[in-house]
């Protein structure tokens, strides 16, 4: 059965090229998927940025629990960064927002439609902290425009000097736009946080900061609007712009160990803050304990749907190939309507004809699967593929036009097995019809054809 499935698959050119049409077309699924999921993993990392695994957001305390301060929290995480612990580094965040004014445009900053004021996000941080977690130390590194000479001591002045100000950080995006320089002195306008309730109101200051140097993280959305200073002192966010009755910090970023469960971690840290008697996040209190994709979950969502959109767009290439199997073999019943006369007189049963086009099919179907998957395989390793558009003269990304260079590849081989599995049962799908076909054909009428 099978060495007279393989006479009829092959016997003609046209069946040939129905299953190199499979394979094509599997092929150029699976390659321009691998792509997708090489640009959706940078993605990723983008969009990841400078936060950690975990942020925690405290929760309002009550009259009854320890009050939101970094100390308090400090101390009921220690216990979880010890040698078993699920913790590797806990950094405190003091957020602000604020109106930067620029040369020339101190006397604009009441007028927040001006071109000449922005709106930029202030965090304090603690540096020996941050360059434990996150992408921060990254983000120092990679700065093009004016990268700080000691990454330990990013907020070092460039000079001593009795009237230099506190040190501040800005993204090269942003330094680049607006002219900065180093050493030039920037004034920010805040917009202190809502107070808790029953609290006094906090009174917004002005305050004159330094440009010590740049980063460049890799998240577009931080590196246009965020701004890092020190967070706690006389050189610190909160004395320069929020005043001592501003909080103590508004988010924690917590860096996991390696291979560490996220949920399990969640679950540690929610019962060390309960043993602490602090308040618990997500409660009726606020905060929020949540991962960095939670976080992005919005932004991740979308680039997940975009590939699941661009699979099934590349997908009608093999139901189109899948459809040139089944003329084939539709031509290939007509132009065997004899055959099967012959071996319906000597005692082959409709099923047996059937079984015997269904195979015909389901042996092209696989064969172009196999060498759609080979070949695709072959070409999403290393760079093959690039040095393949390269020698066409096909440049995909313009590297004055986009962020990355080349033709990023994943291989996921779940994800690919599965879109083998699917063409390879489209193809059988479409023998169907032409195997039903021969199963149903009379014996008289087929030795009458002729």
């Amino acid at each position: 059965m099978i060495r007279l499935a393989l006479a009829y698959l092959f016997r003609r050119p046209v069946q040939v090229l129905a299953v190199m049409g499979v394979a094509i077309g599997l092929c150029a699924l699976l390659t321009v998927n691998s792509v997708m999921n090489g640009l959706i993993q940078i993605d990723r990392e983008d969009a990841r940025g400078p936060l950690a695994d975990l942020l925690l957001i405290p929760a309002q305390p009550n009259a009854s629990q320890a009050s939101s301060r970094w100390e308090n929290y400090q101390k009921a995480l220690a216990q979880l960064q010890s040698s078993d612990g699920p913790i590797e580094a806990v950094s405190p965040h003091l957020m602000a927002y604020a109106i930067l004014g620029l040369r020339g445009g101190e006397s604009l900053l009441s007028r927040t439609s001006s071109s000449d004021v922005n709106g930029v996000q202030v965090v304090g941080i603690d540096p020996d902290l941050e360059l434990q977690t996150g992408g921060f130390k990254r983000a120092l590194k990679d700065s093009r425009i004016y990268p700080v000479s000691n990454v330990e001591n990013p907020f070092e002045l460039p000079e001593e000097s009795p009237f230099a100000r506190p040190g501040i950080l800005v993204p090269d995006s942003l330094a680049r736009a607006l002219g900065f320089r180093l050493g030039e002195t920037i004034e920010l306008g805040a917009l202190p946080p809502l107070p808790p309730v029953g609290e006094p109101t906090l009174s917004a200051h002005n305050a004159r900061f330094t440009v010590v140097g740049t980063f460049r993280p890799s998240d577009y959305e931080m590196g246009m609007d965020r701004l890092y200073v020190q967070r706690t002192g006389e050189a610190g966010l909160r004395w320069n712009l929020l005043g001592e009755l501003g909080p103590n910090f508004s988010e924690l970023l917590i860096e996991l160990k390696a291979d560490q469960d996220p949920e399990t971690a969640k679950a540690s840290i929610l019962a060390a803050l309960q043993k602490a008697n602090l308040p618990i996040p997500g409660e009726n209190q606020g905060g929020a304990l949540e991962t960095w994709q939670e976080r992005r979950s919005t932004y991740l969502s979308a680039i997940d749907n975009e590939r699941r959109v661009t699979a099934l767009v590349l997908f009608f290439i093999v139901i189109v190939a899948a459809f040139g199997l089944f003329a084939t073999l539709s031509a290939l019943v007509r132009e065997k309507v004899r055959d099967l006369g012959v071996l319906s007189a000597l005692g082959c049963s409709p099923f047996r004809r059937g079984t015997l086009l269904f195979s015909t099919g389901a042996l092209g179907s696989a064969l172009g699967t196999i060498l759609g998957y080979g070949l695709a395989r072959w070409l999403a390793q290393g760079d093959r593929l690039e040095r393949l558009m390269a020698s066409l003269g096909i440049e995909v990304f313009q590297s004055d036009l986009y962020v990355i260079s080349g033709l990023p590849t994943l291989w996921i081989p779940e994800q690919a097995i599965s879109f083998a599995w699917a063409a390879f049962a489209l193809g059988c799908l479409f023998t169907l019809a032409p195997s039903i076909r021969a199963l149903l054909l009379s014996p008289v009428e087929a030795l009458r054809y002729e």
